[in-house]
């Protein structure tokens, strides 16, 4: 019996009276009006008032981290065109109504960012080491369809890369071509089969070194991981 008083005293106190000012209400108590309305329940008080007193329109949206708002908002920041580039933070969340969904947006737009210069710097990395990959060594001769070998050639060596970093998943084989000049050098069909081939050399590669323990295929994969975290 006092278990039961106890519980409706509880709930008594998370469901304040409609009248009353949202001010005057405790933290618990604002978050237990946006769970019963489906609505997130994180952030500081001022944030949990302005989410009542203006709620995201439309179904609770999925989470940031597999978000197609998310995948838009890498491509921007990916795009050295894109207008993005010179907003604050502020207009970028104007940009996308689907931004404001997400109450911690300016904590992810950071976070993002942050990842996505450092994927820049990488590549910027390969780029040089395949130029001088390219001085050192000249490129190879062209076969029957005009050409390089793909053997040896310095793109082999960045798709390898692209691939670990899963490029090729956030990106169609065109796509992921025009960022390279290395790619550019080979057929899109011809191009397309090789990062479907290197996609499932690592998937494969992957599961052997865990299934068998093979060494060489182990150190290939560290190989990649260690190349693609430069």
């Amino acid at each position: 019996m006092d278990s039961i008083k106890k519980n409706n005293k509880s709930e008594t106190e998370e469901r304040p009276p409609e009248h009353v000012h949202l001010e005057a209400l405790k933290v618990k108590q604002l978050k237990a009006i946006l769970k019963e309305r489906g609505l997130p329940v994180s952030g500081r008080k001022a944030k949990l008032i302005e989410r009542l007193r203006n709620p995201p329109v439309g179904p609770k949206p999925k989470s940031w981290q597999h978000s197609e708002a998310k995948k838009d908002l890498k491509r921007a920041l990916l795009d050295p065109n894109s207008p993005i580039h010179k907003m604050s933070l502020e207009e970028i969340l104007g940009t996308d109504e689907r931004y404001k969904r997400y109450p911690l947006f300016k904590k992810y737009y950071k976070d993002l960012k942050k990842k996505v210069e450092e994927e820049k710097r990488a590549v910027n990395i390969d780029d040089l080491a395949a130029r001088e990959h390219l001085m050192s060594y000249p490129t190879p001769g062209t076969n029957a369809r005009g050409y390089p070998n793909w053997k040896g050639h310095p793109a082999k060596g960045l798709l390898e890369v692209d691939v670990a970093n899963k490029l090729n998943e956030k990106m169609k084989p065109k796509e992921l071509r025009g960022t390279r000049e290395e790619y550019k050098q080979f057929p899109i069909d011809v191009f397309g089969k090789r990062v479907n081939q290197e996609a499932d050399k690592q998937r494969t590669s992957s599961y052997w070194a865990d299934k068998r323990n093979k060494k060489a295929m182990k150190r290939y994969l560290q190989q990649i991981k260690e190349r693609a975290a430069e």
